[in-house]
């Protein structure tokens, strides 16, 4: 993954920044970058545990269920925060061409990584007619490679683009539905990557992560990295403000769809459905219960110290 720039382990102070993309200035690390996705490593680590373990995802049993809640946070945590770091990379590498090309490369081997060394660390066969699994590393490879083509913009407009592409992202379900019907179908085995469209997939190949609302997210991270680069205070007043506010909105919106959806048939406690959101495709519910208390504990996680921290 792209990371924030620099040797020193010390907080950074940064001026503000007006600019689009990457320039000469330096830029030091941001040890909240450092230390939340070091933390989102280890909550992925206690997930893939569970898969090994046989346990099913969620279910009534309180212990399950927070344990694969918890690791809700790791996908939209790590996604974001590559936009971010790949913001903060193209400031040191001072060319939007070079930062292209190495989101291209960078994503490209990810890509090539999940079909090889990672699919066959989780199977320990080489039988791709058996099973071959589009995942997290395939979709950050791929969203890397479409931000490679966003990096010349503004960062604010690819932030902006990030987030229509969240909130609208049901709509790319409908685009196989504008064509012909003996065009749609051949059409839908290489979109269904990209959204879900209920047609028939490439067969051999289950589709877990597309890449509709992934590449939002980490374009919004991308832009989100201008806010990063402020002064200190002022970049914790925007985290602040920002995560909260995706937080309450998350906490209004959900527990109003799961008291209008209650019924008989879903006797769980009203807190299980309130968290209990849609992760295939993350629904845009999804993505502010994760990314909400992220971005606002941002400001305490640079504070961290300590041998934990680091």
């Amino acid at each position: 993954m792209p990371a924030p720039v620099g040797t020193s382990s010390a907080p950074a102070t940064f001026t503000p920044s007006t600019t689009a993309g990457p320039s000469s200035e330096p830029v030091g690390r941001i040890r909240s970058i450092d230390v939340v996705r070091g933390v989102i490593m280890v909550l992925m680590a206690i997930d893939h545990v569970r898969v090994y373990s046989g346990l099913p995802a969620g279910g009534a049993s309180a212990g399950i269920f927070f344990t694969r809640w918890i690791t809700h946070f790791c996908a939209p945590g790590f996604v974001f925060l590559a936009g971010t770091a790949a913001f903060l990379h193209g400031r040191k590498l001072g060319s939007t061409g070079q930062l292209s090309r190495y989101l291209v490369t960078r994503g490209l081997m990810l890509v090539v990584l999940e079909l090889t060394l990672i699919r066959f660390s989780w199977t320990f066969n080489v039988a791709y007619d058996q099973f071959v699994l589009a995942g997290v590393i395939w979709m950050l490879g791929w969203c890397m490679v479409l931000l490679a083509g966003l990096v010349r913009l503004r960062a604010r407009t690819v932030g902006l683009l990030g987030v229509g592409i969240i909130a609208l992202q049901q709509a790319f379900a409908l685009v196989p539905r504008l064509l012909p019907p003996g065009v749609r179908s051949g059409f839908g085995r290489g979109w269904e990557y990209i959204y879900p469209a209920g047609l028939e997939a490439a067969p051999g190949i289950q589709v877990l992560y597309v890449i509709v609302p992934w590449i939002g997210v980490m374009a919004a991270g991308y832009g989100f990295g201008a806010i990063m680069l402020r002064e200190r205070d002022e970049r914790n007043r925007f985290c602040l403000r920002i995560g909260l506010g995706a937080t309450a909105a998350f906490v209004l919106l959900a527990l109003f769809a799961a008291v209008m959806q209650s019924g008989a048939d879903d006797s769980r406690p009203l807190l299980f459905r309130i968290l209990d959101q849609q992760k295939y495709p993350a629904s845009q519910l999804f993505l502010l219960m994760t990314l909400g208390p992220i971005i606002a504990l941002l400001p305490a996680a640079e504070r961290a110290r300590g041998w934990i921290a680091h």
